[in-house]
């Protein structure tokens, strides 16, 4: 079970840092389709656990990065392993705030390997895109 979440009191301030932070990530990365920052974030429920979980001080970051092949993926972004129906996880590094470390979780979708209609119907209300 998850610890309880402390909010950071600024969310406007967290998503301007954030999306100033992944669009620079994504940068060294050719072939970028879409882009959206999924749940937590997107939703301004971003924070810290009062105990770390997983091994994490506080909310990870979903990045949902659409893009047209492999061979676009960064080289410095490292695959978990974990492959779903519509999305493939891969680690990109971390995002610090407030002196924290948050982890970025790459949810890469790459057509026609993933089902996009399924990963449109769960960003609907969830998300916020990266312009």
């Amino acid at each position: 079970m998850k610890p309880k979440k402390i909010l950071y009191k600024n969310q406007d301030d967290v998503w301007k840092k954030a999306e100033a932070h992944l669009k620079k990530l994504l940068l060294n990365c050719n072939g970028v389709k879409e882009a959206y920052v999924w749940v937590s974030l997107a939703e301004g429920k971003f924070g810290i656990y009062e105990e770390p979980y997983r091994s994490q001080i506080g909310s990870d970051i979903d990045l949902v990065v659409v893009l047209g092949d492999y061979k676009n993926i960064y080289k410095d972004w490292k695959f978990t392993k974990v492959e779903k129906l519509w999305f493939d996880l891969y680690q990109l590094g971390y995002f610090k705030y407030n002196g924290n470390k948050h982890q970025i979780d790459g949810l890469i979708v790459i057509p026609p390997k993933h089902d996009l209609e399924k990963m449109k119907k769960l960003l609907v209300g969830r998300s916020k895109r990266i312009s």
